[in-house]
């Protein structure tokens, strides 16, 4: 893709997306939860069509109408989130300091195979730290709620 391009949709990014790592449950992981990556592009009814345009251009992802009427163009998974960001890294500038977190993140969890309970705690620690670097609201799953659940099962060592 052109350059311009990418330096279209990381400033794109800079106003209207988000860069989301969070925390989720999920009973069937070997850790209790799951550390989710998204990338979501928001705009009205009216700006539909310039998502529509990034779904394009990007060639994956999920394109919805929310209840409110916003549009959301919203790219899930470590890879396909980690591929974009490596691609905006140059132009972004208002979440030059997210990129570079997430991208470290991601490429930490994409190189390990198996995590040992104590790499999964450290990497969720991160997502709680990133969290702060985001206008987010309070976070329903915390590093604690793994570190309980991690505890709960016996996989982590006595300090």
């Amino acid at each position: 893709m052109e350059e311009t391009r990418w330096a279209y949709i990381a400033g794109f990014l800079d106003g209207d997306g988000s860069i989301i790592l969070q925390l989720k449950p999920r009973a069937d992981y070997r850790f209790g939860f799951q550390i989710k990556s998204t990338i979501s592009f928001f705009q009205s009814a009216q700006g539909k069509e310039v998502l529509s345009w990034l779904r394009e251009t990007i060639g994956y992802g999920r394109l919805r109408e929310r209840n409110d009427g916003i549009w959301e163009y919203n790219i899930e998974g470590w890879q396909p989130v980690l591929t974009l960001l490596r691609n905006v890294r140059p132009y972004v500038v208002a979440k030059k300091v997210q990129v570079a977190v997430a991208i470290a993140l991601l490429e930490d969890m994409l190189q390990t195979v198996r995590p040992t309970p104590e790499q999964f705690l450290e990497w969720a620690q991160r997502v709680e730290s990133y969290q702060t670097l985001n206008y987010s609201k309070k976070r329903k799953y915390t590093v604690q709620d793994v570190k309980r659940f991690l505890s709960s099962k016996g996989l982590l060592s006595p300090p």
